[in-house]
């Protein structure tokens, strides 16, 4: 048992996708065993049983999800961006001005689906996705905010959700999302489910999760209106069968969503006994529209549209796949110094306004120190 737990942490740990990351791309392993059999598959497969074998054993992160949401909540009363009281201690400590990115690494992010899976009709869905930005949604006493899926806070706003807004029955209660926020109609496009209404739902396979989630949220009509308890629209994105049928049905007409507003980015496809967890898994795939026929079947029909949108050079989805990276990671590498540049300015600015105060403290004593000997020198008579 303690050697699954090992495998699965070891699973987890190396799928963590962080905003600082700036080692070797997690798919260089692809590239090295490209066109040998069930590389992919194989992981799946571990994964899966891993997964099963310790089913009850609390070694996920987000059997504590409602916990760490309440902690986050509790340090933020704390320390309120809002409210923060300008101090600084007597001696400089680098980095004191900078907090924690509690929620850096909660969402459950795909990988490329670069073969096939065995079972694709079986026990596999298709969500198509919208371009927007990815979110973690907590509402949670009366408030819904907003953060990236780097942990950084977006906005806030009062949503229809449970604990979502101050004015109904549930606003004491809990609810984590994970969504696509399209700002241009003000939409939340509801991908999956890490916790309903106070109960932690990581552990529930996908296809459990989706059933939840929809079924719960029609008990909640105000998020599909714009109200006083509900400032967000919030939509569930549907999750379909991966036959060959339906994926054509589905890519031979265009725009998937009406007026192509938001226009569609992609689909993710979840394996059906799936949990929620941190990071990359390949239990969850990804593909642009134009990538179907040739990774899962190309008897698939695609609207001309959609084919159109492949780039120009485009060779296949291998070479495809490497440039993206290479190009991500140079990105990555840019934003992680541009970081790095920004806090040495801060903390150079934070020397120099601590340096200043210094030297105001010292003019202060000297003079302090002038006057008394003025005050105390006998007069001359």
């Amino acid at each position: 048992m303690e050697d699954d737990i090992e495998i699965l942490e070891k699973a987890l740990l190396n799928l963590e996708a962080t905003e600082t990351q700036d080692k070797k791309s997690d798919f260089e392993g692809l590239y090295k065993n490209w066109g040998k059999s069930g590389s992919q598959e194989e992981r799946r497969a571990q994964l899966l049983e891993t997964q099963k074998l310790n089913r009850h054993n609390k070694i996920d992160r987000f059997r504590g999800i409602l916990e760490l949401v309440n902690t986050v909540e509790d340090n933020s009363k704390i320390f309120n961006s809002h409210n923060k009281v300008a101090y600084r201690p007597n001696i400089y400590v680098a980095g004191f001005h900078k907090t924690c990115l509690t929620y850096s690494n909660v969402l459950m992010l795909s990988e490329w689906m670069i073969e096939k899976p065995s079972d694709f009709e079986k026990n596999w869905f298709v969500v198509p996705c919208p371009k927007g930005v990815r979110v973690l949604v907590i509402a949670n006493n009366g408030t819904t905010k907003f953060y990236t899926k780097y942990g950084h806070f977006k906005f806030e706003r009062h949503t229809g959700l449970p604990g979502g807004n101050p004015y109904n029955f549930y606003r004491r209660n809990c609810c984590v999302l994970d969504c696509f926020y399209y700002e241009y109609s003000n939409t939340l496009y509801v991908l999956d489910l890490l916790a309903w209404n106070n109960q932690p739902m990581t552990d529930g396979e996908t296809e459990f999760r989706h059933y939840w989630m929809q079924t719960q949220l029609e008990d909640f009509p105000d998020t599909k209106v714009i109200n006083k308890k509900n400032k967000v629209i919030i939509e569930i994105l549907p999750m379909m069968p991966c036959t060959t049928h339906y994926l054509s049905y589905m890519l031979s007409s265009y725009p998937h969503f009406k007026n192509d507003s938001p226009p569609l980015d992609g689909l993710l496809f979840y394996h059906k006994r799936a949990h929620y967890v941190a990071g990359e898994t390949p239990l969850v795939g990804w593909l642009f529209p134009y990538m179907l026929p040739e990774v899962i079947d190309k008897e698939i029909t695609l609207h001309p549209l959609y084919i159109g949108e492949k780039p120009a050079d485009y060779v296949n989805q291998a070479e495809f796949i490497k440039k993206f990276e290479m190009k991500y990671a140079k990105k990555n590498r840019r934003r992680t110094s541009s970081a790095m540049e920004t806090d040495k300015d801060k903390d150079a600015n934070v020397k120099k306004e601590d340096k200043k105060e210094s030297m105001v403290i010292e003019t202060d004593n000297k003079e302090a120190e002038n006057t008394k000997e003025t005050k105390d020198k006998p007069m001359d008579t």
